[in-house]
């Protein structure tokens, strides 16, 4: 992932992915400096309303299917 700012074009590289709180938290590093990114529920409306409809549609089964996966697993496993 590149971050874009006024200072420069920085990597960002996710070391880890959480969810604490209601917020899924990117722990990792921008360049050279730590780094965490937090969203939580709200930010996900304006994300989608600059993403395609198309991918919309991918994103909703890909997420349908992941939770298929869960359930039966979580049936199988327990």
């Amino acid at each position: 992932m590149i971050i874009n700012s006024p200072v420069g074009r920085f990597p960002f590289s996710v070391d880890s992915v959480r969810i604490r709180r209601r917020r899924i938290l990117l722990r990792g590093s921008m360049g050279t400096w730590p780094a965490t990114v937090e969203a939580t529920a709200a930010d996900i409306p304006p994300v989608l309303a600059r993403v395609s409809p198309g991918l919309i549609l991918v994103l909703v089964a890909a997420a349908i299917v992941l939770v298929g996966v869960g359930v039966v697993l979580g049936a199988l496993l327990f």
